[in-house]
């Protein structure tokens, strides 16, 4: 898939371990930064305190206003982010701010609306669409669990 090689390709170029913000205001941004963790130097953003709560010890976390300049900072030496916040707007600013104001060449953005694709497409690097990603998936599980739904 190009989004996972976009990604892996970034944080591989890196001299030890890569550095991978995650900015997010929802439990997706934590199990993503958990994933991560072992491989490399996770930082969370998150206005979330329960989200926060429930990471390894090595993921390091900043709880704060995911659009202020200051709670962003963990970007400044970030080699590639992964914005995925519950209002697309939102999204696109934070996406935004971390090319222009923290120069991050590799960003990520998981947007919500399927429709706002191609105004996001200029700023991030990769669009998720994460409605598509979590329509498939619990299509998938649903055809697994309940032999009425299989696919003919």
């Amino acid at each position: 898939m190009t989004r996972r090689t976009i990604l892996r390709d970034t944080l591989a170029r890196t001299a030890g371990p890569p550095t991978l913000l995650v900015v997010s205001d929802s439990h997706a941004g934590s199990m993503l930064a958990s994933a991560f963790e072992p491989t490399a130097d996770v930082r969370l953003v998150t206005d979330h305190r329960s989200a926060a709560g429930q990471l390894p010890d090595g993921v390091q976390v900043t709880v704060g206003d995911v659009t202020s300049l200051e709670t962003l900072a963990d970007a400044v030496d970030a080699d590639a982010a992964v914005v995925a916040l519950r209002r697309d707007r939102q999204a696109v600013l934070v996406t935004q701010l971390l090319r222009t104001h923290f120069d991050l060449e590799t960003v990520v953005a998981v947007l919500n609306d399927p429709q706002r694709r191609e105004a996001v497409a200029d700023i991030a690097t990769t669009v998720v669409c994460g409605s598509t990603l979590l329509a498939t998936e619990l299509r998938r599980e649903i055809e697994r669990s309940l032999p009425a739904f299989e696919p003919a």
